[in-house]
């Protein structure tokens, strides 16, 4: 439900651009520091470079804010990994004492037939 919603959300977003876009194609003059002299652009490029600025921005910002968050989770899957190779060792280790007790006795009474 929340893709449906998401996908109708994206869909109106992208009909309101195109309209903005197709509404405003007329030029403005855009004076630069870096420019020696002002560009002509429509107003929709305009736009659309600050959308673009701004999801690029908003994007690092949030990459950047989820640092402890992920490093944290690579932290846990290795204290996971160290704890699950502990615990294999150990029943590893009963298996083979169990195993061991197993064969005992029946070595013992190998003893007692050869005697």
């Amino acid at each position: 439900m929340l893709k449906l919603i998401r996908s109708l959300l994206g869909i109106a977003g992208v009909v309101l651009v195109t309209m903005f876009a197709l509404a405003n194609r007329g030029p403005v003059a855009v004076d630069l520091l870096a420019l020696p002299e002002p560009v002509t652009l429509p107003v929709y490029s305009l736009f659309l470079a600050g959308l673009l600025g701004g999801a690029l921005l908003g994007g690092i910002a949030t990459w950047l804010a989820g640092w402890r968050t992920r490093r944290e989770g690579r932290l846990a899957r290795r204290r996971l990994a160290a704890l699950e190779a502990r615990e294999q060792a150990r029943l590893d280790a009963a298996a083979a004492e169990r195993a061991e007790r197993r064969a005992e006795p029946s070595q013992r009474a190998l003893a007692q037939a050869a005697a």
